[in-house]
């Protein structure tokens, strides 16, 4: 969630246990099945729920797929973060990062939230927070790659970060799609070898 200056703060708000029921749920229905799964009677179901609890809880079914959406995210970032403290340092750490990133992007947790794009596209909220969560996605991705940048760097690293967040993105639609022809070895050697380039 975000702080009040609009900070993502990378901590989700305490639920209730009702409302962690559905959120869960929604969640092993949009990794099952995409956003078509996401029916409301779908997911009550799924989490034992009487109909009721959605608007109890949430006020309404988009404003709980804005906090499963914020939940999917926020597990992923925060284990990349996690991953982040772990680097070794020097050249070594580079390789590991997209080694782990590539890790990451083939779980069903990651390829849902690539789901969800096209709904946050045309709806205000949702397009906000997932802005919101690729802003503190890309400041993991800038400490992974360089956790001691120059201050005068910052800007170029911000700009690496961008750019590895839409590069890993695309590959995993793209593996996603057709994982035999995506080779993703071969793929994780060229990307170390250009961020080690580029980096420079």
């Amino acid at each position: 969630m975000t702080s009040t200056d609009g900070i993502y703060t990378g901590v989700l708000p305490e639920m209730a246990p009702g409302a962690r029921a559905l959120v869960e749920a929604s969640k092993r229905l949009l990794m099952d099945g995409g956003m078509e799964a996401l029916r409301v009677e779908k997911v009550t179901a799924a989490a034992g729920q009487n109909r009721a609890m959605v608007s109890y809880h949430f006020g309404g079914k988009a404003a709980m797929l804005a906090v499963v959406v914020d939940s999917l995210i926020h597990e992923a970032v925060e284990e990349l973060a996690a991953q982040a403290e772990l680097l070794p340092e020097g050249e070594a750490r580079v390789a590991a990062h997209v080694d782990a990133t590539l890790a990451l992007m083939q779980t069903p947790e990651f390829l849902a939230t690539l789901d969800v794009i096209p709904s946050a596209l045309r709806n205000s909220d949702l397009r906000e927070r997932l802005a919101t969560l690729y802003a503190w996605y890309r400041g993991v991705n800038a400490k992974c790659l360089d956790p001691d940048t120059d201050p005068a760097e910052s800007e170029r690293l911000s700009a690496l970060a961008t750019l590895f967040v839409a590069v890993t993105d695309g590959l995993a639609i793209q593996w996603a799609l057709d994982p035999e022809r995506v080779d993703l070895e071969s793929i994780g050697r060229l990307l170390k070898e250009i961020i080690r380039y580029v980096a420079r």
